[in-house]
């Protein structure tokens, strides 16, 4: 989505809306047809993507299964990697569908339905108009009576979940960075004496984090910030993991990456 783009209705949303490809502010008018119907290949939309955004609330769930990284130090993002060396999702079968028992990240799960901000920061509900399971024959209707349907309103209570986390999300890094905690990393690999980077990221210290006061510390554990921090650390362990899922998959691959 471009930087800002015409919805229905003569409103404008302004900024990107990863993965929706077509997103187009939910109206009576033009979606009172349409809703979600279930598709065959549910995560096909994902399968060439290499990271997920994340909320600090999922942290714990995501480290067991994905290296956990910050998009950079200045403003940065916890994001889930899902693949290594190209965009391809590791975690997406030939048939579609996300490998049985691995964490989904929320964001992924609320599309095809998200919100927006539009003029004078309003809030909207918002659908990838382009997203195989929008429906002009749906199981589930957008709309019944007078609101939404029973369906869509729990897919709509949903995304205002995550909206609220986001925001809790931007006060973690915010005071992270505050406290100095950022460093940048590379996830590299060596084939004889030749090295290459495969990535760079940013990631918490943890040597800072252990020179920390004990007063910062209280304050870290109490607001529940202190315990997403380390699942965070504990999931780089998960970059090996990663190349493993490569290699089973048939890809090349490179030698075991290590973090630097």
């Amino acid at each position: 989505m471009n930087e800002t783009q015409s919805a229905p209705g003569g409103q404008a949303l302004e900024g990107r809306m990863f993965l929706y490809e077509r997103p187009e502010l939910l109206n009576r008018a033009e979606h009172a047809n349409l809703g979600l119907s279930p598709v065959e290949r549910p995560y096909e939309f994902v399968r060439n993507v290499r990271a997920a955004p994340l909320v600090w609330v999922e942290l714990a769930s995501a480290q067991k299964d994905y290296p956990i990284v910050f998009s950079e130090t200045e403003i940065p993002q916890p994001l889930a990697m899902l693949g290594i060396i190209d965009d391809t999702n590791l975690f997406v079968d030939e048939s579609g569908n996300w490998e049985r028992r691995c964490y989904i990240p929320y964001y992924i799960r609320c599309h095809p339905i998200g919100f927006a901000k539009g003029p004078n920061d309003q809030v909207a509900i918002v659908i990838d108009r382009a997203a195989r399971s929008v429906s002009d024959h749906p199981e589930e209707p957008f709309f019944a009576g007078d609101g939404l349907s029973e369906p869509m309103q729990r897919r709509v209570d949903l995304c205002a979940r995550y909206s609220l986390e986001r925001e809790k999300t931007r006060a973690f890094c915010t005071r992270l960075k505050e406290l100095g905690l950022f460093t940048g990393q590379q996830v590299k690999h060596h084939t004889g004496g030749d090295e290459r980077s495969l990535g760079t990221y940013a990631a918490v210290d943890v040597e800072k984090l252990g020179k920390l006061d004990s007063e910062t510390l209280r304050s870290l554990h109490a607001e529940g910030w202190l315990s997403a921090i380390y699942a965070h650390v504990f999931s780089l362990e998960n970059w090996n993991r990663l190349l493993d899922r490569r290699t089973q998959r048939g890809l090349a691959n490179a030698p075991s990456p290590g973090a630097a």
